[in-house]
């Protein structure tokens, strides 16, 4: 009894929010949802770097400025005078000394000086590793942009499946409480009759016995919706409360029908529609094109490795003296650096065969999985299939029960069937109901996950 009391504490407080189309659900989690958000940043992050890279084929320009201080005993040897002696034309010495140092034979120097120049460095050719980069970036920003769809279209499938399990959950609810009211009612006659001697005691545990079955029912499924619908309030990343608003689900009814009464050829036809869709639009597939363009331009850039170098840098020295005034001796000198590998104990060529075999594995790679997504989407339209095939199976199945229900119920009226018919009767109604709701539903997440594949979610 506590348990129902704490079961049905949790389960008001969802009967009194405002409800919330699955449309309007799907649109609140996708600008809300923090995995979401986390790709957005991602996205944003890859679009920064196709900038920085583009960076890379524009000019840099730095300002530098050194200070060297020489050691006292350094500046004093240096400076310190030596005697020379001179000599003629002829190579005989004259006698005289010419007094000279160190420092004034290297055109003097000071013990401290300052040098503060402006350096531009232009690349020009680095083997295609610029250009290269730049196109590997734009393919990278492409990768995040479809991570960010196939994120975006998880959680609208995420948030799909939560919404149509509480809606499913709740009919279930809804058919679970009708069968305990026909169980107390049935309760209630077997014990009115036990009590005037005839019915058998064993009648009447049956029908209690169904009844706890009924009640337990109830306490799992209110239990279940409380569970789905913190989850689905999580996937939708807000604080105020929502409940799913309840839909009809004989909208499906004719594209139920429409499918359970496909033949074989107009099957394969519609599968292979929806195959040819998937391979088209799919962001996974697409995805996977592009982890093989990524590998080729990796197999490129080490191709370039083999290829020389070449720079232009512009240097202009504005100071160089004792002072820090910028006003010292001013040089400048335009450079242009060619480095083209010629021995690289074999590492650009190891690095290029790993490369080639690593282009391979991709590719082998991406194929198998392409095979697979595309075996997985031709299951979930197979799927769809069968599921509207049993739709149409349960309604059927439940207009049998129904009338084998209204027969065991005028046939223990007259005393000609025993209890036991009758509750499996009762049984069979109810969980045959169950099991078409159940279908129904299945049928409408399927086409959910197939818009999934289709990229159209």
């Amino acid at each position: 009894m506590r348990r129902n009391l704490i079961l049905l504490m949790l389960f008001i407080p969802i009967l009194l929010l405002n409800s919330i189309t699955l449309e309007e659900s799907i649109e609140l989690a996708k600008k809300n949802n923090k995995e979401l958000l986390a790709e957005k940043s991602d996205l944003q992050s890859a679009d920064w770097a196709v900038k920085n890279a583009f960076t890379n084929f524009l000019p840099k320009a730095s300002f530098n400025s050194t200070m060297v201080r020489i050691d006292d005993e350094t500046f004093d040897d240096a400076n310190e005078i030596a005697m020379i002696p001179t000599v003629d034309i002829t190579g005989t010495p004259t006698g005289n000394y010419l007094p000279l140092s160190a420092g004034t034979m290297s055109g003097g120097f000071y013990k401290t000086s300052f040098q503060n120049s402006f350096v531009i460095q232009q690349p020009v050719f680095n083997g295609g590793k610029v250009i290269l980069g730049y196109q590997m970036a734009e393919l990278a920003k492409q990768q995040a942009e479809l991570a960010f769809d196939n994120k975006s279209k998880d959680i609208s499938y995420s948030v799909a499946s939560t919404y149509l399990g509480i809606l499913k959950l709740q009919d279930m609810k809804t058919l679970a409480e009708k069968s305990l009211n026909s169980t107390l009612s049935h309760l209630e006659m077997a014990l009115k009759k036990y009590d005037v001697g005839t019915a058998k005691k064993s009648d009447v545990l049956q029908w209690q016995v169904k009844m706890k079955n009924d009640e337990t029912s109830i306490i799992e499924l209110e239990n279940g919706i409380s569970e789905m619908f913190s989850f689905w309030q999580n996937l939708l990343g807000v604080s105020e409360s929502q409940k799913p608003q309840k839909i009809d689900v004989k909208d499906y009814e004719a594209e139920i029908i429409t499918y359970a009464n496909y033949n074989q050829t107009e099957l394969t036809r519609a599968a292979d529609e929806f195959l040819q869709e998937v391979n088209s639009s799919s962001p996974t597939l697409l995805s996977l094109e592009l982890m093989n363009k990524m590998m080729k331009k990796n197999l490129l850039m080490a191709k370039g490795e083999f290829l020389p170098d070449f720079n232009m840098q512009f240097s202009y020295q504005i100071e160089n003296d004792d002072k820090f005034n910028f006003d010292g001796e001013n040089n400048w000198n335009l450079a242009a650096v060619l480095s083209w590998p010629i021995f690289t104990s074999g590492t650009n060529y190891t690095n290029l065969v790993k490369t080639k075999y690593d282009v391979k594995k991709a590719k082998y790679e991406t194929e198998a999985m392409q095979e697979n997504y595309l075996v997985a989407a031709r299951n979930v339209f197979n799927r769809l299939v069968t599921r509207a095939r049993v739709v149409e199976d349960n309604k059927i199945a439940l207009e049998f029960a129904r009338e084998n229900h209204t027969i065991m119920g005028d046939l223990f009226k007259q005393g000609l069937v025993t209890n036991s018919e009758l509750l499996d009767a009762e049984t069979m109604l109810f969980g045959t109901e169950m099991q078409l709701v159940s279908a129904y539903y299945d049928f409408i997440l399927i086409k959910q996950e197939m818009q999934k594949y289709t990229g159209r979610m």
